[in-house]
């Protein structure tokens, strides 16, 4: 996409950002706003430690002086490390990727974000990439089929009764 900006986050943008999370941060049985959830990771955004007591590095995608989307990455936590066992060590879990709906499907936000983040996670020394998805996102399940190199199955229960997140991996 022409003008599209890929960065890291600077604080101005999660004002920007507010409503992309309000678009896709909903409640998967019932479609409401999960609001403590956008406060929470709003509060990562602001470099607020995680509830694994990591701090999470952002990627912000702008057009014309507006950030449009969001990615991150941070330390795996124990449900990932558990399911990827020894075999993925080195890795970073990919959280909180997020595209305005106006900016997405097909016109390469997501990818450009998917794609500068493995960039900064391997230069800060990562080899793998992880990440996890539940059903309230399944509609992303495609791409991430398509960018990353691989998926493992499920871990069961990630997100409650009936949330079974999908994974993948992506070496860097």
């Amino acid at each position: 996409m022409e003008g599209l900006v890929i960065r890291s986050l600077e604080q101005r943008d999660i004002i920007d950002l507010e409503p992309v999370l309000r678009e896709h941060v909903k409640d998967r049985d019932t479609g409401e706003i999960v609001e403590q959830e956008i406060q929470d990771i709003k509060s990562y955004m602001q470099g607020d430690l995680d509830t694994e007591e990591c701090r999470r590095t952002y990627l912000v995608a702008e057009h014309e002086g507006t950030a449009v989307g969001c990615i991150a990455y941070t330390t795996p936590d124990k449900d990932m490390r558990k399911h990827f066992s020894d075999t993925y060590v080195n890795s970073a879990e990919l959280v909180n990727a997020f595209v305005s709906s106006e900016y997405s499907h097909g016109k390469g936000v997501g990818k450009a974000l998917f794609q500068r983040l493995c960039n900064k996670a391997k230069a800060a020394g990562f080899d793998y990439i992880l990440l996890n998805s539940g059903p309230r996102y399944k509609a992303s399940w495609g791409f991430y089929d398509r960018v990353c190199d691989g998926n493992k199955g499920f871990i069961v229960g990630k997100f409650g009764e009936g949330g079974d997140a999908k994974t993948w991996y992506k070496k860097l």
